[in-house]
């Protein structure tokens, strides 16, 4: 009697712990399905942000949009795959793993880890100081003095005002720049090292672009110093609120306000890429090796960076450390100023300083070598 007591006790509790796992397991396909959802989202727009950079924006339109949150599709696609780990389900772990992987070749562009560097070792005269700057007019206090603590070689600047010229002059009078004949909102390089010839880039204006031919004294070489500021996103303050803030959620105009937005980033995409394609046979006339500093407003991930940053060296993936948004704003995912440069220019450290707020945007600051001929 006590056996068969036992074995029907037995089967009872194996039932109810078939029916409690049934239970548990129920729970999760809704959060399954939902992750099973986003996989195929996230896995489509890694592909797109991928095939972005080599696509031209009058062909490519708003897909080429998808690409500014390169940063964020990335982190979930790696949380979607964890997912799948965790849950045991091996073939939509395989599937995961394909975004995974295609990402891994564009992070690069966004982080970068560098172990090996020791900024105490560093020399600085042996070294040519590049900083590019947008400085959104050049007239917030303490910035000509921020710079003079960088203590820069070359410096590129974007939206400088002429009329505060003056203030810049406190730099010394060590420096040169290219200020005859300038606009308002230009281009400006000024730099410490003679000045051969300068210019602007033919077709495009000194409120796009200018350069400069520099002797390097100490290595008696010439560099061509390329200093852009392409077309705008034409993003407004309010714009950038209503995204940050996530006021589509409640604005009952969310609908034209988003689709206004994204014509003016489409719209400005077509013609940066334009820009991009003069700047590019600009560049590839160069008699010299080329610095080409300068605001792109465009992700690394995009044609205009791609066309341009063609055959040159970007120093933040040379020699950068960390995450670097250069845009103060649009949850600080945006890289859109750079600095790239020609093989025979060494990148010896890349930095973004993210800890002065004088303009909307951070300057880009590399220590540069030119390499033996």
């Amino acid at each position: 009697m006590a056996d068969i007591y036992n074995s029907g006790f037995s089967r009872n509790n194996k039932r109810r712990r078939a029916s409690s796992g049934k239970g548990r397991r129920s729970w999760l396909v809704a959060p399954d399905i939902f992750v099973w959802l986003m996989m195929v989202v996230l896995t489509a727009a890694t592909i797109i942000c991928t095939v972005t950079p080599h696509v031209e924006p009058e062909r490519m339109g708003w897909l080429s949009l998808v690409a500014l949150g390169a940063p964020i599709i990335y982190i979930f696609d790696l949380i979607v795959a964890l997912w799948w780990v965790v849950r045991g389900r091996w073939y939509n772990v395989a599937i995961a793993s394909v975004a995974v992987v295609i990402g891994l070749f564009s992070v690069g562009r966004y982080y970068r880890i560098d172990p090996t560097r020791n900024p105490s070792s560093f020399v600085e005269r042996r070294f040519v100081k590049a900083i590019s700057y947008n400085v959104a007019n050049g007239k917030a206090e303490g910035i000509v003095d921020y710079v003079k603590r960088v203590n820069p070689d070359i410096i590129a600047l974007q939206e400088f005002l002429i009329d505060v010229n003056e203030e810049w002059l406190k730099l010394g009078d060590s420096y040169r720049s290219t200020i005859s004949g300038a606009t308002d909102f230009s281009c400006e390089i000024i730099t410490r090292h003679r000045i051969l010839r300068h210019g602007e880039i033919d077709s495009i204006s000194r409120y796009t672009a200018n350069w400069a031919d520099l002797f390097i004294k100490r290595s008696e070489d010439t560099v061509r110093v390329i200093n852009l500021h392409l077309q705008s996103t034409s993003l407004r303050s309010a714009d950038t609120q209503f995204i940050e803030e996530h006021e589509y959620l409640v604005d009952t105009a969310s609908r034209s306000r988003i689709s206004s937005i994204a014509t003016r980033l489409c719209d400005n995409n077509v013609k940066r890429a334009e820009q991009a394609r003069r700047i590019k046979r600009f560049i590839d006339s160069s008699p010299y090796p080329v610095i080409v500093c300068g605001d792109f407003n465009d992700v690394p991930l995009s044609y205009t960076y791609n066309n341009i940053a063609e055959g040159l060296n970007d120093t933040f993936r040379e020699r950068g450390v960390g995450y670097a948004h250069t845009f103060n704003g649009f949850f600080n995912l945006m890289r859109i100023d750079y600095m790239l440069v020609s093989d025979r220019v060494e990148v010896v450290t890349c930095d973004v300083d993210d800890t002065v707020h004088y303009s909307d945007h951070y300057p880009v600051i590399c220590r540069l070598r030119m390499k033996k001929k």
